[in-house]
């Protein structure tokens, strides 16, 4: 049986940039978020009008975003969700003139945005948000399409 992931389910499962940032949140740190000063996984507050979380102990920021598809993008983090997830609900593959029109975005963000995930698609086998990090994790995608998520390790971390 194969199950669809409806528009209606990606309406409420992803309301806004809060949620999606909170869901790559998850998928990237499963264990906790792990801070670079206090050498520790800790507790971490969102940041508000920023992709950042800060470090309860000591107050050192951390991205999710960074070394994703999705860092240093003015475009909202709903706008990219729903881009994968008209790019993933498709029989064939869809044009960036009709992104631009589903999504209301330039041209050439369309083109930018379906370029970069086909991209990603393509060299990483379907992993939108790995980066050079060692550990991997597995993220199925609108039950569609298997992403796989990693999260960085640093020396520290490793010692």
């Amino acid at each position: 049986m194969i199950y669809t992931f409806t528009l209606s389910q990606f309406l409420s499962r992803f309301p806004d940039d809060k949620a999606c940032l909170e869901e790559i949140k998850k998928l990237r740190y499963p264990n906790g978020m792990f801070c670079l000063r206090c050498k520790k996984i800790t507790m971490h507050y969102k940041i508000s009008e920023r992709t950042a979380y800060s470090c309860k102990r000591c107050r050192n920021h951390t991205y999710p975003l960074a070394d994703t598809v999705f860092a240093k993008t003015t475009t909202p983090l709903r706008t990219w969700f729903f881009c994968m997830f008209l790019m993933t609900h498709t029989r064939s593959t869809i044009s960036a003139k009709q992104l631009q029109q589903e999504l209301s975005v330039t041209y050439k963000t369309a083109w930018r945005m379906r370029s970069a995930i086909l991209t990603l698609m393509k060299q990483n086998n379907g992993d939108l948000l790995k980066g050079t990090d060692e550990s991997i994790h597995k993220w199925l995608f609108f039950n569609k399409i298997e992403f796989t998520v990693t999260q960085k390790e640093t020396a520290e971390r490793r010692a």
